[in-house]
């Protein structure tokens, strides 16, 4: 029971998801969990918060999956002995980010933030002066997973805020195949995306193995943002990323 509680903490922080196996990151390592080796979430336990009030699943996966609370016992007298779920201070919060953020970075021969991005593979799908002086926007999803797509509608409407930049190519790259990807997307647009169903190769040849993974890079082709999983900070990077470069 500790464990699955640990775990689902954890997963307030950091959710990684790869298309032959789960995988949950740690600051320690990295520990890969086959589908049947995945343990349930009792979704019967109760929790309480810091004034003894009781909480139930889906009150407190909610605020774990903030990244915003952790779980202590209790040493207080009324709720003595007690789970309670307690808000981090802005110190933990800040190292917590930190943590995130170091674990989440997308490192590989291929991809890493400062590496001009080598746009061969894409020369597979567009002429090269079609990229010339393009801020590329690579997504990698799959439709069977969740938090792949979680963002779209926020990105979408992010883009429109920014207004539609020209000078944006967002390459929205599955796996899938042509038919399974358009239907996703019709139900979760991401705005403004090129689709490259099928992509296996583009995704064997930039080494990304785990999903959703995010790759920003400015007008010279050099990576400023790359990033792999889904967190709380996901999103606000991602758009922090693509702020600064669209408005160099």
């Amino acid at each position: 029971m500790k464990y699955l509680i640990t775990l689902s903490i954890l997963c307030g922080f950091l959710n990684l998801h790869a298309q032959d196996s789960s995988k949950v990151r740690t600051v320690q390592s990295i520990v890969t969990l086959k589908g049947n080796m995945i343990p349930k979430t009792d979704t019967t336990l109760v929790f309480y918060d810091e004034k003894g009030k009781a909480l139930h699943y889906y009150q407190y996966d909610k605020l774990f999956r903030s990244g915003l609370y952790s779980l202590k016992y209790s040493t207080e007298k009324a709720t003595y002995g007690k789970q309670i779920v307690t808000r981090l201070s802005d110190e933990e919060v800040s190292k917590f980010s930190s943590i995130i953020r170091e674990h989440t970075e997308l490192k590989n021969p291929f991809i890493y933030k400062g590496k001009k991005l080598d746009i061969a593979p894409l020369t597979a799908f567009y002429e090269p002066e079609q990229l010339a002086n393009k801020i590329i926007i690579q997504v990698y999803w799959y439709a069977s997973c969740g938090t792949c797509t979680e963002h779209f509608t926020a990105l979408s409407a992010f883009i429109k805020e920014l207004g539609d930049p020209k000078d944006v190519i967002i390459l929205a790259i599955t796996t899938d195949n042509n038919d399974v990807a358009v239907k996703k997307l019709k139900e979760l647009p991401l705005r403004n995306a090129q689709l490259i169903s099928s992509g296996k190769a583009l995704s064997d040849a930039y080494q990304i193995t785990a999903f959703p993974a995010y790759i920003v890079t400015d007008r010279n082709h050099v990576i400023t943002h790359a990033a792999v999983g889904s967190s709380r900070l996901t999103l606000p990077d991602l758009k922090e990323a693509i702020k600064a470069v669209v408005a160099k």
